[in-house]
């Protein structure tokens, strides 16, 4: 059951009244759903000390995750001196001291943990250091481990009427959507070109990336390539590299956020749920409820988290799509 802010504080005031609080909570939702912000409130009520952002929390009792490097991947690290990795979080929780003894542990987006990276966290999950507590943050609460799911409070948030805003490109993959439905018949063609206008909106955005990246690396590099050797140059080159791949990377999970939205909402639409990610296209996934079986809807739903999972390796991204789509939308 999903909750407003408010309500699910409320709950969780009379839970810590009650001395009931768990050790581990999963914090999920849509990101206009603003999980962080939420989890700073969580981190005032439980410590009694006001910070507005979760990042303020940082080397005050409370140690934080997010996705690193190139993949945007949470590793499992080689050992605990490794900031960023799991490894590092254990070691840290143990030896971190905040408000009245407690330890707080973040992981954000910890979906982009690795599978070694999930195992590892879990023997934390199962045995916590003392006034230890522990929270995960995902809108995609389903690519972790049941076994890590099992072992938390899970507290699913419901975005602010109005809150949701899309990018130029998120309105041109809605608009596609919105087409497709629209439609009574699609078929493999049909699937097919939906693959194809979903590549062509990931080119614009990586040409755009790309663009921005290496413009703003030029202004540098003309003013100071010529007072530093060649090395720093290359350095800064591959920097770019790094950094246009990891918004990209960025930019797609955000488009495959929505496509599973808009899936979910047709699965929501069939059984009469009200509370739709996407409100302003019901009429659009209501065309889609009634004319796909449940049976039908829960398989495209699982393949498309399953494109999702996949995309996060090493996979082939443009035979991932079509596979996927084919099955989908097909």
């Amino acid at each position: 059951m999903a909750f407003s802010k408010d309500k699910a504080l409320e709950l969780l005031k009379r839970a810590k009244e009650q001395d009931r609080l768990s050790h581990a909570y999963m914090i999920t939702g849509p990101k206009a759903a603003d999980l962080e912000g939420f989890t700073a409130r969580m981190l005032t009520l439980f410590s009694g000390t006001n910070r507005d952002r979760l990042d303020d929390w940082q080397g005050h009792g409370v140690v934080i995750l997010r996705p690193q490097s190139k993949s945007r991947r949470i590793s499992i690290g080689e050992d605990g001196d490794e900031p960023g990795t799991v490894r590092f979080l254990e070691r840290s929780v143990h030896r971190t001291v905040g408000v009245e003894g407690y330890k707080y542990g973040v992981i954000v987006e910890a979906e982009r943990m690795t599978i070694q990276a999930q195992n590892a966290f879990l023997k934390t999950l199962e045995e916590p250091p003392a006034k230890t507590q522990l929270f995960l943050l995902t809108s995609a609460p389903g690519q972790l481990l049941e076994t890590i799911r099992s072992r938390v409070i899970q507290i699913t948030l419901l975005p602010p009427p109005g809150a949701r805003q899309f990018t130029e490109h998120e309105e041109k993959l809605l608009a596609v959507l919105e087409r497709v439905s629209g439609r009574q018949s699609g078929g493999l063609a049909g699937a097919l070109a939906l693959k194809k206008d979903f590549e062509e909106i990931l080119e614009e955005i990586y040409e755009s990336i790309k663009e921005d990246l290496e413009g703003q690396f030029g202004k540098q590099k003309d003013a100071f390539a010529k007072t530093t050797d060649g090395s720093w140059v290359k350095q800064q080159e591959d920097r770019v590299v790094a950094q246009v791949e990891a918004n990209y990377l960025q930019h797609r999970d955000a488009l495959m956020d929505l496509l599973l939205a808009w899936m979910g909402d047709v699965a929501r639409q069939q059984v009469g749920g009200e509370n739709l990610d996407l409100p302003q296209y019901a009429n659009a996934t209501a065309q889609l409820a009634d004319r796909w079986s449940p049976l039908e809807v829960t398989r495209r739903l699982r393949t498309l988290r399953k494109l999702e999972s996949h995309l996060h390796t090493n996979v082939n991204e443009s035979l991932a799509l079509e596979v996927c789509f084919m099955e989908a939308f097909g």
